[in-house]
Parts: structure tokens; C-alpha cells; sequence
């Protein structure tokens, strides 16, 4: 254990692509704007998009973020932010979900949707940690235990894509799957990083029922489910570890947070006169 105090506030911003096989919610009655009419739309020139569906994002135009119904990234052109939405259309649409009147202002696009039931489309990038360094292979197998677990849970998978953009990320994969949506997003089941400032209790959150899925390293989790905060503090005796613990806790409940395990311990290392830490994982 490391003598030093940290909080962490845990997230988000995950073969083939499609390598589970995208699920699809369309019916006869739900309709969606396909290519022609976004190729009208604002002004943009909207290339087609022909032949087997993306496997590998090398553009970082391509690669979209999600947030309240709607895909949305960063283009430098109006031509970049064209395809973008040509590309993101198609697989909107092809999933069964109805895409919107799209925007290009400032460098960023943005393309609302519709989905039915409630849904909404969410993104999970991988840790690059949690693979081999420079190993598409590693990578790649990572990708798919990924998507097997949303197939197990019968999370609906949209899209999945090898990211490559170098000189900007390092080798990773974003997975695009449906969740049913929730006002506060903290509470829906997502795929998530916990990356904590020392070694994560595992013991602790998988007692407290929380589904991990992988453990790459001492700090870094993978799981699904609602969002899991850390917090560690360190305390000079015993009486004051166990003091400020009950002291956070109350504090967490009070924000509306709930407390699912803690621990207090001795530092391997003491820091000046502080020889114990507390750990306090939460749901935000």
C-alpha cells in the first residue's frame, strides 16, 4: 500500500468487428433516415459507404463517443465529419435505431438518435494495459472475451472496432452496445475501468456481488454493472483509521452514495508518522 492519500472518482470514456454479431431491435413499423436523406442534410456531402462492414478504426474522426441519445466526435473538415456520419448512420440503421437531423459546428459532429424500448447506445475503450503491448492478437482476444461477456448477459452489441490511430492513442478497441437507459448514467449496467491509485480489493467488491470480468493488474479492474467509486485515506493510528471511515462513510451516505465495502490495513511503507490506510469502494 502506497502512504500517500488518493480519491478516485471511477468511470468510463472496450476478433472482428461485429464479432459476436450485432443484435438488432428494428420492426416493421420503426423507420430511420437513411444515406440519401443525410447526404441532403446541412449542407454536407455524404459519401456512400460500400462493401463488408469497418473492422479497424485508423482515423480519429471515426472513432465516436456517446452520450444522451446521440454519437457524437471531433472532425477537422466538413468532408471528415461527412463520413463520420455516413459511417455512423449505417450502423445506427443497421441495428435497428432510428438516426436524426445531424450537426457539424466547431470541429465536432453530432448525430441524435432514436432507439426503441428506452435504449441507448454506450462505449466502452479498453485499457491498453489490459492486453499485450503491440499484440494485435492479444488484443484482439481481449476484444472478443469482451463481447462474450455482453453476450452472456444478453447486452446488445451495436458495433466493435481495433482502434489504431497512431501517434495519438496507443492500440486499443471500442466496443458500442445498447443499455437500457437511466436518468443518472452511474446507475446503468455498463462495461467499466476501475483504476485505483494502489492495489483494488478484489476480494471486497466480488463479496459485495460486484461482476468483474477481468483483472489485468493489482490497480486495474474491469467490470459490469454501475459505477464503483474508490476512495483511500491514511490515518496515523488504528482508533483514527477506523475514525475517518466511519467519518467518509457517513459522509458518502449523505451524497446519496452507497458504501459496499472498506478496509483498513497497515502500510507496508509508513509515510512520516502515518502507518494504516483505509479503502471505501462505493456506488456512485
Amino acid at each position: 500500500m502506497r502512504p500517500f492519500p488518493v480519491l478516485l472518482l471511477v468511470s468510463f470514456l472496450p476478433g472482428a468487428a461485429f464479432a459476436s454479431g450485432p443484435r438488432h431491435f428494428g420492426s416493421a413499423e420503426f423507420r430511420y433516415v437513411g444515406i440519401a436523406q443525410l447526404r441532403a442534410m446541412d449542407g454536407f456531402s455524404v459519401p456512400a459507404l460500400e462493401g463488408a462492414a469497418q473492422d479497424k478504426i485508423g482515423e480519429l474522426h471515426l472513432l465516436a463517443q456517446c452520450s444522451k441519445s446521440r454519437v457524437f466526435g471531433y472532425a477537422d473538415t466538413e468532408a471528415q465529419a461527412a463520413e463520420a456520419l455516413a459511417m455512423w448512420s449505417r450502423i445506427l440503421s443497421e441495428a435497428g435505431i432510428r438516426p436524426g437531423q445531424a450537426s457539424f459546428k466547431d470541429g465536432m459532429y453530432i448525430l441524435p438518435y432514436e432507439a426503441p424500448g428506452g435504449f441507448e447506445v454506450r462505449e466502452f475503450t479498453a485499457e491498453p494495459r489490459q492486453f499485450k503491448p503491440k499484440d494485435e492478437g492479444s488484443l484482439r482476444e481481449n476484444m472478443g472475451m469482451a463481447l462474450a461477456e455482453l453476450n452472456k448477459r444478453n447486452i446488445p452489441v451495436v458495433a466493435s472496432f481495433v482502434v489504431d490511430v497512431q501517434d495519438v492513442l496507443l492500440p486499443t478497441y471500442s466496443i458500442y452496445y445498447l443499455v437500457e437507459a437511466d436518468g443518472n448514467e452511474d446507475h446503468e449496467t455498463q462495461v467499466r475501468l476501475l483504476k485505483a491509485g494502489d492495489e483494488i480489493d478484489f476480494d471486497i467488491l466480488a463479496q459485495a456481488g460486484v461482476d468483474i470480468i477481468q483483472k489485468p493488474d493489482a490497480w486495474l479492474m474491469v467490470y459490469i454493472g454501475k459505477q464503483v467509486g474508490f476512495l483511500s485515506r491514511i490515518a496515523r493510528t488504528q482508533e483514527e483509521a477506523e475514525r475517518k471511515l466511519k467519518e467518509r462513510a457517513q459522509e458518502l451516505s449523505g451524497m446519496g452514495k452507497a458504501v459496499i465495502g472498506s478496509r483498513v490495513g497497515v502500510l507496508s511503507e509508513p509515510y512520516e508518522d502515518y502507518k494504516y490506510f483505509v479503502n471505501i469502494y462505493f456506488y456512485q
